[in-house]
């Protein structure tokens, strides 16, 4: 059987960035809490409590004297600044590719801008996004974004400022760009999807094509390791998003002599050496 794995699988930037950011703190003697989990992967998570990470969820739960890392989703302008009247300190763990989304609708609002988000509504990140402007739109999709943009009347030559949650695919993300350009004339639109997401994402597609068989590596809630196993299906019919080996079985590749194995952004390479 031959065993093609993704070379993007695993990892991004963010995400490293974010976990190395909680190894530093906990090796340093520090008493650290996430605000939320660090990353959607529960391995990482579990790896961490053994070293004395623990995770709060609300930032009144910080203690004084605590190190609170916040995930690299981000957060909200309020939670931020909640978290800051709880005297510990704070470690900013937010991608760096989301932090500048954050900066893209704050500075539209200010400039008299509707900040438009299209993104999974619910998803950490685009909570996040939406949280610092006072008003925004988001809509998971180009449907509800053209029912929306039919519904107001009064919004066709206002000024729209739109963005993508990092983790969109880049064919949801063009059918929106497509409607938006068309039901507005005073449109600003930002490309805001990670490339390395769209070339993890580019990748998959590719090997799903020329692979009987696709496994897609990561934890069932990541948005990310969602959408991968979504492109895999598109080409492939047998495809299984396990959280690590033990999910598979030997009778899962009867008769099947190409597999290929990629892994979303938060899932670690040890787990897909696997």
């Amino acid at each position: 059987m031959s065993v093609r794995i993704a070379k993007s699988a695993g990892f991004c930037f963010g995400v490293s960035r974010a976990v190395e950011l909680v190894e530093q703190a906990a090796g340093s003697g520090k008493k650290v809490a996430t605000l939320g989990p660090i990353i959607h992967n529960r391995h990482v998570v579990d790896k961490f409590r053994t070293l004395g990470v623990g995770v709060i969820d609300r930032p009144d739960q910080a203690r004084p004297g605590q190190t609170v890392i916040i995930r690299s989703h981000g957060v909200s302008r309020n939670v931020y600044e909640r978290l800051e009247k709880q005297g510990v300190e704070i470690i900013d763990a937010t991608c760096p590719f989301v932090k500048r989304i954050h900066g893209i609708v704050s500075r539209a609002e200010e400039e008299g801008k509707l900040p438009v988000i299209i993104g999974t509504p619910t998803h950490p990140e685009v909570e996040g996004i939406a949280g610092w402007c006072s008003h925004c739109e988001v809509f998971a999709g180009p449907e509800e974004l053209e029912n929306w943009a039919k519904s107001q009347n009064n919004l066709k030559n206002s000024s729209i400022c739109m963005v993508s949650q990092t983790t969109s695919t880049e064919s949801l993300w063009k059918s929106c760009g497509k409607i938006a350009k068309k039901e507005f004339t005073n449109l600003k639109i930002f490309d805001t999807i990670c490339r390395a997401t769209e070339y993890r994402q580019s990748e998959a597609a590719e090997l799903s094509e020329v692979c009987q068989s696709m496994v897609v590596v990561g934890d069932p809630k990541s948005s990310n390791t969602g959408r991968l196993a979504m492109i895999c299906r598109e080409h492939c019919d047998k495809v299984f998003l396990v959280d690590n080996a033990s999910d598979l079985k030997a009778e899962d590749f009867c008769g099947v002599t190409d597999v290929g194995i990629t892994a979303g952004a938060s899932t670690p390479a040890w787990i897909i050496k696997e």
